[in-house]
């Protein structure tokens, strides 16, 4: 069986760190620590910019392991992100040496673009409250935000607490290919059944976004933060190579949703989700991308499905349950991207943005894609809750 933490994947909180993320950065390294806590009143003053200027050149050699590494990751994006979005009229397209010659060496060893991404943003990004305490809403905050506030705090947490949520599906997976492999049809239906249950669950956390996190104020004052570069892109001082063009933080860099793909053999061939889906996993940690062809390798849960339905029909009818918990999902997901991005971009006077037509056009992609792989095909939308 798939042994998960091969993969840096924890039994118990998934794609999220088995260990609590760091907190703090060696005294060394308090000029990016210092910088990063003063980033809500210095983008507030519209001053950012000048403080960052003044930073000290200084080597990531001695981080050497992964904690230490992820924090230095985490803490130049924020950083970096910050200095070309501090001024929405006129983005940079530089960023000085004393953030880009480190950011792109800790990226480097780190295998991961240059940019705010989920793996730094969200995975990273959290300490529990009560260190005894499990890792879940109520129970965490956030480490690092932009322009602080509850919208941006809560938006991060919910989107950690779905990672953690979902853990246990990563190990339903794994059991379920096992099960193939020993041709294990009831121990396949149980799987199924974990799999959709913990889908079911991860929808209930993303429902919750509306409680404290409001659309205006996410679109004004977390996603321009989260944009990528488009051209002429970003260069780095002290680097070599043309200007960088990366796309930004997006729910597609979450490994989580990927895998439910993988495990249950939802295949995406449309051009509007294909592309963007292959080149999202680009901007997760290389082990997790490594699971996800794992997963792809097989063997094929929905293939054994199909060729023993009928003699097992429970396991049509349990495979047909994960495909809606994770179409609900999706349905979800594209209520909430409508709701908080396509709406306010048309509400917001002045307001910056694709107008999410192209998000529209992904998210409603993979959710036919979705349901397509259902065993016995739906009837009617109608049939989708």
């Amino acid at each position: 069986m798939i042994d998960l933490t091969a993969y840096a994947i924890s039994p118990t909180r998934g794609f999220l760190p088995d260990t609590d993320p760091l907190d703090r950065l060696p005294a060394e390294f308090e000029p990016w620590e210092g910088l990063a806590d003063q980033l809500s009143p210095l983008l507030a003053a519209d001053c950012y910019r000048a403080a960052a200027d003044r930073l000290p050149l200084l080597d990531p050699g001695p981080l050497t392991d992964g904690a230490p590494l992820e924090r230095a990751m985490q803490t130049l994006s924020f950083l970096g992100s910050a200095y070309v979005h501090a001024d929405d009229r006129a983005p940079a397209t530089r960023l000085p040496r004393a953030i880009a010659e480190p950011w792109d060496a800790v990226a480097r060893r780190l295998g991961r673009p240059t940019i705010i991404a989920h793996a730094s943003y969200v995975l990273t990004n959290w300490r529990r409250i009560d260190p005894e305490g499990p890792v879940a809403l109520g129970n965490l905050a956030c480490q690092r935000t932009f322009l602080g506030g509850l919208d941006e705090q809560w938006f991060i947490l919910v989107t950690a607490a779905i990672e953690a949520t979902g853990a246990p599906a990563l190990s339903a997976i794994a059991r379920s290919q096992d099960a193939v492999d020993r041709n294990a049809p009831e121990d396949v239906v149980d799987g199924l059944e974990s799999i959709a249950q913990v889908t079911g669950a991860i929808t209930g956390v993303l429902e919750r976004m509306y409680e404290r996190c409001d659309p205006r104020g996410f679109y004004l004052r977390v996603r321009p933060y989260l944009a990528g570069w488009v051209e002429p892109g970003v260069s780095f001082d002290g680097t070599a190579g043309p200007p960088r063009i990366l796309t930004g933080g997006s729910a597609a860099q979450s490994t989580l949703i990927q895998s439910l793909d993988a495990g249950l053999g939802v295949v995406h061939t449309h051009p509007a989700s294909q592309p963007f889906l292959a080149a999202m996993r680009g901007y997760m940690p290389p082990p997790h991308r490594a699971f996800l062809e794992r997963l792809e390798a097989g063997p094929s849960i929905r293939g054994f499905v199909d060729a023993r339905r009928a003699q097992v029909p429970a396991l049509a009818e349990r495979y047909d349950r994960c495909i809606d918990a994770l179409d609900l999902f999706r349905k979800r997901h594209l209520e909430i991207a409508a709701r908080y991005i396509t709406r306010q971009a048309k509400d917001v006077v002045g307001a910056l943005g694709t107008g999410g037509t192209e998000f529209t056009t992904f998210l409603t992609a993979s959710r036919r894609e979705t349901s397509a792989q259902r065993i016995v095909p739906r009837l009617s939308e109608s049939d989708s809750e």
